[in-house]
């Protein structure tokens, strides 16, 4: 009996170690396969991704996750090529040769061939609105396609030849890679299905890592393609209602990513180690009345009050956004010698008939909101002027005879330093005669253009004035360990790790 009782207990021994041990076996793989898929919400689910003029940075998330490009723009900004394996540009700056590359498959493992992506862009001319494809309208042919004139096959001049692709365009344009670098550009099959992906999801096949497994009015599934690389199987999109829910649902391990996260929990996440932040080519503006009714050193002041405000907020706040030191571009934050000559000339005192009331007009949304009520409670406190604001709809704010009516618009643009053309075109029916003048002057000019004098009669008259630049943020889960964005600000899904 005393032999059946030592045999059973070492028996129980063995059981309980057995069992210890497939517990720990089986939590590790539990975590490996958790590693493996990531969950993230949205504030929608998009229907229709065919073109881009509808869609936020979110839904061209998904194209960039389940589409690829003859080239790409890397996290450091640098343009390699992708679906190309390598390409060429004549010396005249006119004609592109792209050598496809031989191992690139659809997900179904067809090959991805040079006829395959030729196609890709007759369908795109078609479909996609003018401003989104200037570049690929600049093709020798392609507009007056686009317009009916002709057929694409016998007009348009992007060819196969052997395993490359040659587009030859009507003028330079040195900005070309750099636009087919973008989200349309990607290559995919039967675009005109994609109007209604809930529909044809699963009738589509993809060029890029991750495949559309699923779609629902609430939620889309990606899962990595066979022939492709990424470190992670499985993409969930769900769709919230608000930051906030997204925030809640990660805050029980719900989601793994939260995109610009409500601001109260900005420096939490941050002291956490668990916060991105990623400077964005967007800044705010101050435009002044240019009407005479303030005058210069009533201009000066109040750009310098209100940079004080968003300054004080920025201090506590810090990953909200950049100040902007007096720079119209993030890139120019590294010429300390125009910063401090701007400093210098926001600084002279003098006097003026303050008014009792100040306005400001901004288009409604999350920042301005802050900065409109940091603008009003910093006024309030420091002096003896009452700041009203008013956030309007984007119909108001588009209605330039309206916001002429306030003493000051908040304006957010696109601050790219090597579209600066477009950037001061932007704001162009706020200038002044002399401002006018000498944009002219520079669109005249064939070369070398220097944006330095336009910048400085801005500054100097206190006509519009940078504020800040805006950061994108992102929450991440202790699951994820890097996160990259590619050149162009989209996620980069396949590096995720």
């Amino acid at each position: 009996m005393k032999k059946y009782f030592i045999v059973l207990f070492i028996f129980i021994i063995v059981i309980i170690l057995g069992v210890n041990f497939i517990d720990k076996n089986d939590s590790n793989v539990s975590s490996t396969n958790v590693a493996k898929s990531i969950t993230y919400g949205v504030e929608d689910i998009p229907d229709d991704l065919t073109t881009i003029s509808n869609l936020n940075s979110y839904d061209t998330d998904i194209i960039c996750a389940t589409s690829k490009g003859l080239v790409c723009k890397n996290a450091k900004g640098e343009i390699v090529p992708s679906l190309a394996s390598e390409y060429t540009v004549s010396p005249d700056g006119i004609q592109y040769e792209f050598k496809i590359r031989d191992d690139i498959y659809w997900s179904n493992n067809s090959k991805i061939t040079a006829e395959d992506i030729i196609e890709y862009f007759r369908q795109l001319i078609k479909e996609e609105k003018d401003e989104n494809i200037t570049s690929i309208l600049n093709v020798y042919g392609a507009r007056d396609y686009k317009n009916g004139k002709n057929t694409f096959d016998k007009s348009v001049a992007i060819k196969a030849q052997d395993n490359s692709i040659i587009i030859r365009l009507n003028q330079r344009d040195d900005k070309f890679l750099e636009e087919l670098t973008k989200p349309q550009y990607r290559i995919r099959k039967y675009l005109i299905l994609w109007r209604d992906i809930k529909r044809n999801y699963d009738s589509l096949i993809y060029s890029g890592d991750y495949k559309i497994e699923s779609v629902g009015s609430e939620n889309i599934t990606l899962r990595k393609n066979d022939n492709s690389n990424a470190k992670l199987d499985v993409i969930n999109i769900i769709k919230d209602s608000s930051t906030e829910q997204s925030m809640a649902s990660y805050e029980i391990g719900g989601r793994d990513i939260v995109i610009n996260p409500p601001s109260s929990e900005l420096n939490k996440l941050k002291d956490e180690n668990n916060l991105i932040t990623i400077p964005k080519p967007l800044g705010v503006y101050l435009i002044i009345n240019n009407d005479g009714s303030i005058p210069m050193q009533g201009r000066r002041e109040i750009y310098n009050n209100i940079y004080k405000s968003i300054g004080e907020y920025q201090n506590l706040n810090s990953s909200e956004f950049d100040l902007a030191e007096g720079c119209y571009f993030r890139e120019d934050k590294e010429n300390l010698n125009v910063i401090q000559i701007r400093k210098v000339n926001s600084n002279k005192e003098g006097s003026w008939s303050r008014p009792q009331v100040l306005t400001i007009i901004a288009k409604d949304d999350k920042l301005n909101r802050i900065l409109c009520r940091t603008i009003k409670e910093w006024f309030a406190k420091n002096t003896e002027i009452t700041v009203k604001y008013n956030l309007a709809s984007d119909e108001e704010f588009s209605d330039y005879y309206f916001t002429k009516k306030y003493d000051m618009i908040l304006m957010s643009s696109s601050a790219i330093y090597s579209d600066r053309e477009k950037f001061y075109t932007n704001f162009e029916k706020y200038f002044n005669d002399t401002d006018k003048k000498i944009l002219d002057k520079i669109r005249a000019e064939d070369s070398n253009k220097s944006y330095y004098p336009l910048e400085e009669s801005l500054f100097n008259n206190y006509n519009i004035l940078p504020l800040c630049f805006q950061n994108e943020n992102i929450a991440l889960s202790n699951k994820i360990t890097s996160i990259n964005f590619d050149g162009n600000g989209n996620i980069d899904f396949s590096n995720i790790e």
